[in-house]
């Protein structure tokens, strides 16, 4: 799973999944969904930081919470839904503004208590946190150097693996072509502190990656390819909760 501060919780599916619509009703109103979306994230940092705060949570990052913010924060599938209806809510709102139609206005209300519910769920199931977080890595630098390569166009992802041998969310995929006679090299860029390694994912389409090494990369190391590609595991969804932040005496909703 991603981390809460690895980028968009949810992306615009997220958001046809709950209102088929939506994409419609935003360019006819003239609504930046990505905006909304980007706002709906800020609203739930600024109430789960809060609550984390003003609660007695048994958290063992207590003393330097406030600098770490939300970075050790997993976005699990209850925060996911509580993002997407959230950003719905703010979508049917401003719709609403700009017309004043009662439909909308429907909408609105209906998306705000749904929000409203979710948060109450994802509060009372727990902030779920990892203890060493590995952040989603910035794409890799591609080049093509001088060897034996067939030549091809190649898809290409890497992730940070830090010391524990966790893996951290993949990196946005990008391409490269290379001439015959040629082979693809990958060398990571800015590695975090806490990162021991790094693991590179490559294919021939952007939805058929596979693992090219057995162990983790070293740091500083880049990677060649030297013949055909390997067909390992795909990428793995990142770092999964390893305790949960939750007040026992959240009252229960009713």
């Amino acid at each position: 799973m991603a981390l809460f501060t690895d980028g968009a919780i949810s992306g615009l599916e997220d958001l046809q999944h709950y209102e088929n619509s939506v994409l419609d009703i935003a360019a006819t109103e003239g609504i930046d969904l990505t905006a909304k979306l980007s706002l709906a994230q800020d609203e739930l940092a600024n109430q789960i930081l809060l609550y984390i705060l003003r609660h007695p949570i048994r958290d063992t990052k207590a003393a330097v919470r406030r600098s770490v913010g939300l970075g050790d924060v997993v976005s699990t599938g209850p925060l996911k839904k509580w993002h997407a209806l959230t950003a719905l809510a703010m979508i049917y709102r401003d719709a609403y503004n700009n017309q004043l139609n009662d439909r909308y206005l429907g909408k609105w209300n209906e998306y705000q208590q749904l929000a409203q519910a979710a948060a109450t769920d994802y509060l009372q199931l727990g902030v779920g946190v990892v203890a060493d977080p590995i952040i989603k890595p910035a794409g890799p630098a591609l080049s093509a150097v001088a060897g034996s390569g067939p030549g091809g166009t190649y898809f290409v992802a890497i992730s940070w693996v830090n010391t524990e041998g966790q893996e951290g969310t993949v990196s946005d995929v990008q391409s490269e072509t290379t001439d015959p006679g040629m082979q693809l090299q990958v060398s990571p860029l800015n590695p975090p502190a806490n990162a021991a390694g790094w693991n590179l994912y490559a294919g021939a389409g952007a939805n058929n990656l596979a693992l090219q090494n057995a162990l983790p990369i070293s740091i500083g190391r880049s990677w060649t390819l030297g013949g055909v590609l390997a067909s390992g595991t795909a990428p793995s969804e990142g770092q999964a909760p390893e305790r949960f932040l939750v007040h026992d005496r959240l009252l229960q909703r009713g």
